[in-house]
């Protein structure tokens, strides 16, 4: 059987970084905008990643979509925040907690993977939680990022 693929929804300066973290082990579909990515919701995704600056903030309206997609609905939804953005620790939490309560599985703050740890690290420990979500359906718990 083979892998599902990642639906990663970013915006296209965030391309790079993306390709970065996932390398070529994964199979993705790279999604610009909302339109695009709703198109994309199919059975072969088992990840849905989404950056907070995806089409302009259309992050939780892929996320509604997602979940009312029968092929998509039970499919673990990250929401991915890069590194080095400006957002003040009080959006971050608005953020989080606004995603929690919509349906995200899983947020992930880039700068907060192991601060202190190299880049690649942080990386591959993201690709670490792709394996997860797509090979086991096992989440890993908010505290252990």
């Amino acid at each position: 059987m083979s892998m599902k693929s990642i639906l990663i929804a970013v915006a296209p300066n965030d391309s790079p970084v993306v390709s970065a973290i996932v390398g070529t082990e994964f199979n993705v579909v790279m999604c610009h905008t909302l339109r695009e990515a709703e198109a994309n919701l199919k059975d072969n995704i088992g990840l849905i990643a989404c950056g907070v600056h995806f089409d302009h903030g259309n992050m939780f309206e892929l996320l509604r979509a997602a979940k009312a997609n029968q092929a998509t609905r039970s499919v673990p939804f990250f929401l991915v925040l890069k590194e080095n953005t400006s957002h003040s620790p009080a959006v971050i939490h608005g953020i989080r907690c606004a995603g929690e309560l919509l349906g995200v599985d899983l947020f992930i703050d880039l700068s907060a993977l192991s601060a202190d740890a190299d880049i690649q690290v942080r990386y591959e420990k993201v690709r670490q939680i792709a394996r997860e979500a797509l090979l086991t359906s096992a989440l890993p718990h908010d505290d252990e990022l």
